[in-house]
């Protein structure tokens, strides 16, 4: 039987806490942060609430911090978030970059789901040591 996103997480009853949602994503990838002795720190304010129709936008932030976890090392990775009118934009910020190359070229697969859902995504820096990728979706907030 295939799960669905949400379901995996159990959140699209009545919506979720972006900050829970990064939560429950983060500790999912525990294991491949602590082998390549890397930190996580989420900064995701408890003001976002994703409505109940945003599974895409789930699977599109879990495959963002996938990707960022296991192309980072000895690092720090800072989950941030900033709304504007009806979008959010999640800042995920790598402090130790050391493959920009890999980082971007795995960033650029899930790019076109990120547009089919009319999402964004920006990465900056990926020849430096300090990488910020950008994904901006617009979103329908619950109540």
């Amino acid at each position: 039987m295939e799960k669905q996103p949400g379901s995996a997480l159990g959140v699209f009853d009545a919506g979720i806490s972006l900050q829970q949602l990064v939560n429950n994503l983060l500790n999912e990838s525990l294991s491949t942060a602590y082998h390549n002795k890397t930190r996580i720190v989420n900064e995701v304010t408890g003001d976002f609430v994703l409505g109940t129709n945003d599974e895409n936008v789930v699977a599109v932030i879990k495959e963002l911090l996938s990707v960022t976890i296991f192309n980072s090392s000895n690092g720090e990775i800072h989950v941030s978030a900033e709304r504007y009118r009806d979008m959010v934009i999640l800042l995920i910020e790598e402090g130790n970059n050391n493959n920009g190359f890999a980082l971007s070229f795995s960033i650029g697969s899930i790019e076109p789901e990120a547009a089919k859902i009319g999402g964004h995504i920006v990465i900056e820096g990926t020849r430096k040591k300090r990488t910020l990728i950008t994904f901006s979706f617009p979103v329908q907030f619950a109540a």
